[in-house]
């Protein structure tokens, strides 16, 4: 609770313990304790508010921790990582981004990082819950996204090359109402949006996106 009183340079060294601490802790892959992840999420929900170059290095130091989380073998951790990824998103989003800035878009990045280090995995549940993340984002947070949007694409373009159909539907859907309630979608990432249309346009297993 006293992290956000904190100079710059000892919030970087506390975070940094912290997350060695937390690594610590889910080493055990049969019994992994969580509970200096969840104080990492609750430094950040605390911090957020700090100057941009501050936060910015705060949060290089939370991803790299995150998205190892988001590796782990223990299907549970990996969930609540992500999902404690969606709690903060869920506040960072309504943070005003300023124009030509890309918070947004290093905020959501382990998104985008989890995914692609278990796009192979037999773990169908990691893929399906960034998704449901993603597309819940889009829905209540839509409003909001700025430079976001790069990496939102980056994982619906990810997904639109799926086998699992009802990933790429989800996706789809999520996309659709993006492009129809949103200028800013457009407008920040047009040329990256008709790249991901054409990718669900040529998966194989879902043909009637194309459509």
């Amino acid at each position: 609770m006293q992290s956000e009183n904190l100079n710059q340079n000892a919030i970087i060294d506390f975070i940094k313990n912290l997350c060695r601490v937390s690594g610590d802790e889910l080493a055990d892959e049969d019994n992994p304790k969580k509970f200096c992840l969840q104080k990492l999420v609750e430094v950040a929900s605390l911090n957020m508010n700090r100057v941009r170059f501050q936060w910015s290095k705060i949060w290089e130091t939370m991803e790299e921790h995150f998205v190892s989380v988001g590796s782990h073998k223990n299907l549970n951790v990996v969930i609540y990582a992500i999902d404690s990824l969606r709690q903060l998103a869920d506040k960072f989003l309504e943070i005003e981004e300023r124009k030509n800035f890309s918070q947004q878009k290093m905020f959501l990045k382990p998104f985008e990082s989890i995914m692609l280090n278990n796009i192979h995995s037999r773990q169908k549940d990691i893929k399906e819950y960034i998704v449901m993340c993603i597309a819940a984002l889009c829905h209540q947070k839509a409003q909001f996204i700025r430079s976001g949007w790069e990496v939102i694409l980056n994982i619906f373009s990810l997904v639109a090359q799926d086998q699992e159909t009802h990933l790429v539907a989800q996706s789809f859907k999520s996309l659709h109402h993006a492009v129809n309630n949103n200028s800013s979608l457009i407008e920040e990432s047009f040329i990256q949006l008709i790249n991901c249309l054409g990718k669900f346009s040529h998966n194989p297993h879902h043909s009637e996106n194309a459509q």
